[in-house]
């Protein structure tokens, strides 16, 4: 019986851990894009691009942050 529990709890962390790295590099991704743009917004004197840019820098940041944590206390 205990081999059956450790087999659940197996694909269970396999699982956590395959959703733990796509979050993080999609937050990466989100990171690198939002700063792009930015850059570009600011060549651009465009503010709102500017604010949407800053959005997808903090949405990427929370992404990988929550991550980072999740990886910690786990």
């Amino acid at each position: 019986m205990v081999l059956a529990a450790a087999s659940y709890t197996h694909a269970i962390t396999s699982l956590k851990s395959v959703l733990l790295t796509l979050g993080s590099a999609i937050g990466a991704v989100m990171l690198v894009y939002g700063g792009i743009k930015f850059a570009m917004a600011f060549r651009q004197m465009d503010q709102q691009g500017e604010h949407q840019a800053v959005y997808s820098v903090v949405a990427g940041g929370v992404l990988v942050g929550l991550s980072a944590l999740v990886t910690a206390l786990t």
